[in-house]
Order: C-alpha cells, then structure tokens, then sequence
C-alpha cells in the first residue's frame, strides 16, 4: 500500500511539475516534446515486461537532448524559433540514432551476454572433464 501511494505522489508532482513548465515556457515545452517523441511512443507501444526497451530508448534520447535543450532554454525568441531549432537536422538525427542506438543494445546485449556465458560454461566444462579424467586415471576406476 506504501509503494503505491509513493509512486501516486511521484507522478502528482511530476504532473504539476510538468503542468507548470507548460504554463510558464509552452515553446519550449513544445519543442522538447518534439525531440523526445520517438521515444515517448517507443515506451507507449514497448510490448516488453517492464517496457525495459521503451525505456532505454528514452533514456538514450533524453541523454542526447540534454545540449539541444539547453540551447532552446537559453536561446529561443518564441515558438518559431524553439522549434526550428529542436527540428533541425543534425538535431534530429542524433536523437533518434541515440535512441536507435538504445533499442540496438536492448536487443544484441542479451544474445551477447548469453553467448559469453555458453563460453564460460564450455571452458568449465572441458575443465572439469580433463579433472575427472585426470582422477579416473589416477585412481584406476571404471576400467
């Protein structure tokens, strides 16, 4: 019950954190919108248990809007202007191969991991099985 009304006030602030923001600088809000959109829907669709993909690809992107952010914040006259600059090209293009990157690690580091723990398991087991032939000889069993 305690976890639940934790996570209710966390996403009350954060609504009437994000409410305010809006009331107080909507261009930027907007052009912020547009450059975290992709990942937005990626979390929205993410069939995944957890939205673990969705998640990471938002994470990747929002780490690639930090400066353009920063420099709509400081720099933008207006809506025109924030969201010329959140369109840019270069803008765009790397916040969406960001968060191309993120759903890429999603889906190759799991086959990576499992294949470098096959690898492990395989020297592990040549090991042991040179051990078990090392006994057997020495003991003189089986034969």
């Amino acid at each position: 019950m305690t976890a639940r009304l934790g996570w209710g006030m966390l996403l009350l602030v954060a609504g009437l954190g994000g409410g305010a923001l809006t009331a107080t600088a909507p261009d930027i809000v907007a052009a912020i919108l547009v450059l975290q959109l992709p990942g937005m829907l990626a979390l929205l669709f993410d069939p995944t248990r957890g939205r673990a993909v969705g998640r990471t690809v938002l994470l990747f992107q929002a780490a690639a809007s930090v400066r353009p952010i920063a420099a709509i914040w400081f720099k933008c006259d207006g809506i025109r202007q924030c969201f010329a600059m959140a369109t840019g090209t270069r803008t765009i293009l790397s916040v969406l191969c960001c968060g191309a990157l993120g759903f890429l690690l999603t889906q190759t580091l799991p086959a990576l991991f499992k294949l470098f723990d096959d690898a492990q398991n395989q020297a592990r087991l040549r090991h042991l099985s040179a051990q078990r032939e090392k006994l057997v000889a020495e003991w003189e069993l089986y034969g």
